[in-house]
């Protein structure tokens, strides 16, 4: 099938890796006919980086919409900024197209019921590409908890906190306006936690945070911007099923960073990336967990995730990354930002049935600005 990129920005080589992986295992693959982003120049070195790596240049273009409609693509992964990627699934959809869809599924939940309802409408497959649930790695992690390798989760902690000296996360402005990105790195990047919550335990049902901006302005030396999205956040949150949460989230540090997740349960515990804890001592490593519940699994997230899609599309296999799993993800982060907001714990499903809606609503105003 014919596949194409929306977006050649940062994440876009990872992708292509992905394709790379599962070329080089000669697995079933799409073909990347054609990129587009709408500064010719940064398409053009792309699409040569991929003939490098994948044998074939890819047609270029500045225009999704042509793009799609000259090319007669089956897929397409979008890669840009939070706030177009409503508009751009529902025109792909509308093309005939299939989707592939970069975390966050959306820039705030009332637009992710958008995508999903526009996907049924149009008969056609949305996926979402998210790393922390897909990949070997990830999917034995998953399966060893529910498993019941560690035991019952009690309590989960994850702290992840950048310094950027006052610059741009990625390099990129847009990802600090909440017009554009829907909040700050909560939504950015927290949304890689909130995802792999919920997928090892199950739905968040409360939530209560605490967010602020404390870099009042960023700068890379040449653009400065005064961000409106957070650049801290410390969350507390409760599982359906009893446990426990506590998650940070910032790229306000200064001097060094932090970083980690443990994840504790009855009988021992989880350090993602790292090995499994016993009670009595005994550590399991990584490989040894991916042996025994994931063999058959790509290694790179993003291989995964177009295995996903093609089997999404070629036998209607419901993905583990899937836009409604995404669309919770984003419902935790919101209740995070809504829970800062009015100083009171939110319920999560209060945020997925648009019943709690102050911070959205903050977001929304932002993007009639822009």
């Amino acid at each position: 099938m014919k596949l194409g990129f929306i977006g050649c920005g940062v994440i876009s080589i990872a992708h292509v890796e992905g394709l790379e992986e599962l070329k080089r295992k000669g697995l079933e693959t799409f073909e990347l006919s054609a990129v587009c982003d709408i500064q010719h120049e940064r398409a053009e070195q792309f699409a040569s980086a991929v003939a490098k790596r994948l044998g074939k240049r890819p047609a270029v273009y500045t225009d999704y919409r042509v793009m799609v409609e000259k090319e007669q693509l089956d897929a397409v992964s979008v890669l840009i900024n939070h706030d177009l990627h409503h508009t751009v699934a529902e025109d792909c959809f509308a093309a005939g197209v299939h989707v592939q869809m970069q975390k966050p599924l959306a820039i705030s939940p009332s637009f992710g019921w958008k995508m999903i309802a526009d996907a049924k409408k149009f008969n056609k497959v949305i996926t979402l590409s998210e790393p922390s649930v897909l990949g070997a790695e990830n999917v034995a992690m998953v399966k060893a908890i529910k498993d019941g390798v560690i035991g019952s989760i009690s309590l989960i902690l994850d702290y992840a906190t950048v310094t950027l000296n006052r610059g741009f996360f990625a390099g990129t402005p847009w990802r600090h306006m909440k017009g554009q990105a829907g909040a700050g790195w909560i939504n950015d990047h927290g949304v890689h936690r909130t995802h792999f919550f919920t997928e090892i335990n199950g739905s968040i049902d409360e939530v209560f945070a605490y967010t602020e901006i404390f870099g009042k302005e960023l700068s890379n030396g040449y653009v400065s911007i005064k961000p409106t999205g957070e650049d801290t956040a410390v969350t507390v949150f409760k599982y359906t099923n009893g446990g426990l949460g506590h998650w940070m989230c910032a790229t306000s540090a200064h001097g060094e960073k932090t970083g980690g997740a443990w994840i504790y349960g009855s009988k021992g515990c989880l350090r993602p990336g790292q090995h499994v804890t016993l009670a009595d001592g005994k550590k399991i490593l990584l490989p040894e967990l991916i042996e025994r519940y994931a063999p058959g699994i790509v290694q790179h997230p993003f291989a995964h995730s177009y295995v996903e899609l093609w089997e999404a599309i070629t036998g209607n296999k419901p993905p583990i990354s899937s836009a409604e799993r995404g669309l919770e993800a984003l419902g935790v982060v919101f209740a995070a930002l809504e829970s800062a907001t009015i100083g009171k714990p939110v319920k999560v499903q209060g945020i997925l049935s648009g019943e709690k809606h102050a911070y959205e609503d903050t977001v929304l105003e932002e993007m009639k600005i822009l």
